[in-house]
């Protein structure tokens, strides 16, 4: 572990950053207390195209293979890549919602891959030295001098449910829609 996801194409990808946030509101004068507690993490699922019995073989095996949630695998989504390169300056903290990096200039929208996890960046910053913003906060300290991957970056994930199946039809094709989470 971890497993590599299966190189068989993707019909459909919904991804989603799930955050813990807490709200309070009067029902006397509908004023709102917001609390956002520490948690975030990316969730997902996918929808293979139709598979034939003998593509379909590596989709069951790598589904069995990571026992249930027991299991961990890498996956990234195939459309985010980008040419942009960046290295920390500095060690950032755990929890961190920015970084001082160095490099060519980075794009908000643009995802990069620090250690095992997968972050999108909210604000860029020029060519050369700069802050630069992202979400989810960081999992993990950054020592300086990290290379931040922004090429096909990937995260680390597990199965969403430890019931996970897949259909067949009657002209032999194999249907997969897999829900995961990141796991932390």
């Amino acid at each position: 572990m971890p497993l590599a996801f299966p190189n068989v194409g993707i019909q459909s990808l919904n991804m989603r950053l799930r955050r813990v946030v807490a709200v309070s509101e009067s029902p006397f004068t509908l004023d709102t207390q917001v609390y956002a507690h520490q948690g975030a993490r990316w969730e997902c699922e996918v929808t293979l195209p139709p598979l034939t019995h003998s593509e379909a073989r590596a989709i069951e095996a790598f589904i069995i293979g990571l026992k249930g949630r027991k299991g961990t695998f890498t996956f990234g989504n195939p459309l985010h890549t980008s040419s942009a390169t960046a290295t920390t300056s500095g060690v950032t903290t755990i929890r961190s919602e920015s970084l001082t990096a160095t490099g060519s200039a980075v794009s908000a929208g643009d995802y990069f891959q620090l250690g095992n996890y997968l972050y999108m960046v909210t604000v860029g910053k020029a060519s050369g030295s700069g802050v630069l913003e992202f979400q989810p906060p960081l999992r993990s300290e950054a020592a300086s001098g990290s290379v931040l991957d922004f090429t096909l970056p990937t995260s680390l994930w597990r199965m969403a449910s430890n019931d996970i199946g897949w259909s067949i039809s009657t002209a032999s094709h194999y249907g997969f829609t897999l829900a995961f989470i990141e796991a932390l």
